[in-house]
């Protein structure tokens, strides 16, 4: 079958790799109808998480079930399903109070030997581990373009915003106006945040903030730190989102959080260091919150809810919607900031 993989440092290629079996009554076997280059697919290809020549990528997708294993009751062939990004067991403590993503066996399809070597999604079909606990049945009322997100980037945008906790007369600022971004903007807006205030360098990205009902800030043009005075009478934000995961983004963050506020980390680090001044966090009494690897099976009912009412929709952000063969450029779009979001069609 075709695959998207790692060429070799920060290249990729469209192979034929070997189809997908089952090797355990609980897995399903997954054709892929539509999958989707995330940032964190960079991090793989160009190095920041390990990664061999070979290994395929991608952990966004969504499709229908083509077999299922003798133990597997949640699914059934033909089903629509929308692929799990973080690959969890559902029995253990952290998957039973809600934080699958700290699950004793996690793994992440398409992140090489970082994500547990288990096999991604940007390919004609992916094998899928535990079918019962990381597939989720998509309604018809959800086309492909939706369906996507659903099983990463829209949980890690509403639990973003959850720890946020945006108040009805409070100022909420995104770092960042990619996809985690904007959909974090989306689920600022729709969880009642006075304002919200996006971040970015992108005229085309801070236009989509604005359609979804953000103040947009060009850091090109105007500080940060200034700009969040001059909304909030100098006080700063009362929370700020990275959504970015970069050392100067979580850095804005910081400068642009007001005393007593709170900075949650969404974006994506491996092994990036910075100087902490731990004394200046103590006396400004800031709440730092890492969201860490999202657990989307505690938020992804609640996104397909939230898509299906029309509360939040993710299709503005596709920019590109590229054959799976097309998927080196869609990668080289989207590293140069030339695409919000890029889908890939098997």
């Amino acid at each position: 079958m075709r695959a998207v993989v790692v060429a070799g440092a920060g290249a990729v290629a469209v192979a034929d790799v070997p189809a997908p079996v089952l090797t355990d009554p609980a897995d399903a076997i997954v054709r892929v109808t539509t999958a989707a280059i995330c940032g964190s697919d960079l991090h793989v290809v160009d190095g920041r998480a390990p990664a061999s020549p070979g290994d395929v990528l991608g952990h966004e997708a969504v499709g229908i079930v083509d077999e299922v294993g003798e133990e597997v009751r949640g699914v059934s062939v033909g089903d629509r399903v929308v692929i799990s990004y973080v690959n969890v067991c559902g029995t253990c403590w952290w998957c039973t109070t809600g934080q699958s993503a700290l699950c004793e066996r996690s793994r992440v399809h398409g992140a090489g030997a970082f994500g547990g070597d288990l096999a991604g999604a940007q390919a004609d079909a992916v094998l899928v581990p535990g079918a019962d606990v990381n597939l989720l049945q998509v309604p018809d009322g959800i086309d492909d373009d939706r369906a996507v997100f659903l099983g990463d980037l829209l949980p890690t945008a509403m639990a973003s915003a959850s720890l946020a906790a945006p108040e009805p007369g409070g100022t909420v600022a995104v770092v960042g106006a990619g996809p985690v971004g904007l959909l974090t903007t989306q689920a600022l807006v729709a969880a009642g945040a006075g304002r919200v205030v996006v971040l970015d360098r992108e005229p085309d990205r801070l236009a989509l903030a604005e359609a979804a009902g953000a103040t947009a800030i060009d850091t090109r043009e105007r500080d940060p730190e200034m700009a969040l005075a001059s909304l909030t009478d100098d006080r700063g934000a009362d929370a700020v989102v990275d959504a970015v995961g970069s050392v100067p983004a979580f850095e804005v963050a910081l400068d642009v959080v007001r005393r007593g506020g709170r900075v949650v980390v969404a974006g994506v680090y491996a092994g990036e260091v910075m100087e902490l001044q731990v004394g200046a966090w103590w006396a400004r009494a800031l709440d730092v919150r890492f969201l860490g690897l999202c657990a989307a099976h505690a938020w992804w009912e609640a996104g397909r809810d939230a898509v299906l009412d029309g509360t939040i929709d993710p299709a503005p952000l596709i920019s590109h919607r590229l054959s799976l063969e097309a998927a080196p450029r869609g990668y080289e779009l989207f590293a140069r900031h030339e695409a919000t979001k890029v889908l890939l069609r098997p």
